[in-house]
């Protein structure tokens, strides 16, 4: 008679591989079958956690250059991006050691550049500059609708003020220009329902700003102006519906350009004891390097024209501006990109020297089975360490770097561009200077501050030539050698991490780190980047995970057949027993 054999093969989920697969316990052959297989796959696992180590290593390497890309875009952000304009070292006005102080800022205010003169200026304002302007000449007035006899607000409308026409529609022209000539014609179409306000809008718009519009609730009157100021500018408007005469225009302002007026200032600079007359477009002038902004009217003085000597009358009360030189500004900013940069530097070279202790390796899955968070951190630090110890791309960057602060900038005759050169040695030397301990890479030290100082002092224009002088060359050498210190950083920095504003580029560290080429199905098409290799070696992890999981169930599969036979045999002895009683 026939045995049933069904209770000795149970569903399970036993094994290195893990499954829904009927197995065979070993209840028939009294073998530990899931240990005997977890032992048989002991070189496929191997295989496996070897490539998920090597897999670790380069995700570790990855992280380690993003921090460093990170502390490098830090660098770039501060000191050379073109919007912080308190510590961008490419702008001359980050170089300006003179500062200007306005008795009265509400008046007039000020600022100086780097080769003006030290010294008390005085200013006086007889006149401001004006756009060319159309005023009403009287008040606003309802006189239309349910509003009558109301004040005239910005939403007042066109029909209210009396302005209509049989087809709704109203419209007149404007044309303005500069240097004295009308350049510009516009005409403003708008409907008799439309506000003030959309009438101001509307001529704004349609002149591309060039000409505004406005109403004063004050007054009660509308006027119409140009944005550009000075004798030169001229406005014109011409009614093509009559629509003027209800904004309260006079016929006198109609069909005939109108000027603005230019600005009249009498100026005194240190030395001179007469004040020199100038007449100025705008309010917002420059005179031998000093900037002026003037806001306000303080001097009765008759000015006719440029260049002419007056003397204050005796109630005007001009403005004095203190222009001092101050070298801590240009002192502090390079000094603290001194520190910032060596920051960066160090670790740099801190990573290129770190030495790998090779007794530590990536954990694997079993590893950290039985070990606490605690103890897998610190495995992990250490073995983190030397990562990037003499890593080729790092090492070129600090090459590069070291370069740029000892190569001389020249012109392109191959002369130097400025009297004192970036070095500590001699009496036209700047007093900064690289590292001359190949442990320390290539920061930098100030290594006489009071040299340094003192070029600040008296020679910006030479420190400005040293650092931010730009060339036009093509070639690659060239360009580098005709740079200034500070444009060939910016450079450098730009090739390695990408531009200000960018995330994936094509820079060397920035490429190299983050970005993936290989998409292919075996991986062999990429350029070698650190996601080509994590890519790489997820295939071969895959590849080698599959190998093993056909291998475990080919063992369990011979396994259930052994089991399988000696149940059989089992059955059959039990039978034979039976008979043989």
């Amino acid at each position: 008679m026939a045995t049933s054999t069904t209770s000795s093969v149970p569903v399970g989920s036993t094994g290195a591989g893990g499954g829904n697969t009927l197995r065979i316990t070993g209840l028939n052959t009294g073998l530990d079958i899931d240990a005997m297989v977890k032992k048989m796959l002991i070189a496929d696992q191997s295989k496996v956690d070897q490539a998920k180590q090597a897999q670790q290593l380069i995700k570790w390497k990855q992280e380690a250059y993003q921090s460093i890309i990170t502390d490098v875009k830090d660098l770039q952000s501060t000191y050379f991006d073109i919007t912080n304009s308190e510590n961008y070292l490419m702008s001359s006005n980050s170089y300006n050691n003179m500062t200007a102080t306005s008795s009265s800022e509400s008046t007039v205010g000020a600022k100086a550049s780097s080769n003006v003169t030290a010294g008390t200026y005085k200013i006086l304002v007889s006149q401001l500059a004006k756009g060319a302007t159309i005023t009403g000449e009287s008040k606003l007035e309802i006189t239309t609708g349910e509003h009558i006899g109301d004040d005239v607000t910005d939403s007042t409308t066109l029909k209210e003020l009396g302005i209509t026409n049989t087809d709704g529609k109203v419209s007149f022209k404007v044309s303005y220009g500069s240097n004295g000539s009308t350049t510009s014609e516009k005409t403003i179409n708008v409907n008799e329902s439309s506000t003030i306000g959309e009438l101001v809008n509307a001529i704004k718009n349609e002149t591309e700003g060039a000409v505004t519009a406005k109403f004063d609730e004050l007054t009660g009157k509308f006027s119409i102006q140009t944005t550009t100021t000075g004798l030169g500018s001229t406005l014109k408007i011409e009614d093509t519906n009559n629509a003027l005469s209800n904004l309260k225009i006079s016929e006198s302002d109609k069909n005939v350009n109108k000027n603005g007026q230019d600005a009249l200032v009498a100026i005194k600079e240190p030395g001179s004891d007469k004040y020199v007359t100038s007449t100025q477009s705008s309010n917002n002038f420059t005179v031998n390097g000093m900037s002026y902004t003037i806001s306000d009217i303080n001097s009765t003085v008759d000015i006719t024209g440029s260049g002419i000597e007056v003397d204050a009358n005796s109630t005007d009360s001009p403005v004095s501006i203190s222009v001092t030189q101050d070298t801590s500004k240009v002192h502090d900013l390079i000094s603290s990109f001194i520190d910032k940069y060596n920051n960066l530097v160090g670790e740099i070279q801190d990573k290129l020297n770190e030495k790998k202790d090779y007794d530590y390796k990536p954990l694997t899955d079993s590893q950290k089975e039985e070990m606490s968070d605690t103890d897998i951190t610190n495995w992990e630090d250490k073995a983190k360490q030397g990562i990037l110890r003499n890593d080729d791309n790092l090492q070129q960057l600090l090459n590069d770097l070291t370069s740029a602060f000892n190569t001389p900038v020249v012109d392109s005759s191959g002369k130097s561009i400025s009297s004192f050169y970036f070095g500590s040695i001699g009496s036209n030397a700047l007093g900064i200077d690289t590292s001359d301990d190949y442990s320390q890479g290539a920061k930098l030290s100030i290594t006489d501050d009071q040299q340094f100082t003192d070029i600040i002092t008296n020679h910006i224009d030479d420190i400005m030539k040293l650092f931010t002088t730009t060339s036009d060359s093509k070639d690659t050498t060239t360009k580098f050698n005709e740079s200034g210190i500070f444009e060939r950083i910016n450079q450098i920095i730009n090739n390695n991490v990408g531009v200000i504003g960018t995330t994936l580029n094509s820079g060397t560290l920035t490429k190299y780190a983050n970005l993936q080429d290989d998409y292919s199905v075996t991986g062999g098409s990429g350029t070698g980047t650190l996601p080509d290799q994590i890519y790489q070696k997820q295939l071969l992890i895959n590849t080698l995970t599959e190998r093993m999981n056909a291998d475990q169930t080919k063992y369990y599969n011979q396994f259930t057949q052994l089991e399988v036979a000696m149940e059989q045999l089992n059955a059959q002895q039990s039978t034979l027993s039976l008979y043989l009683g």
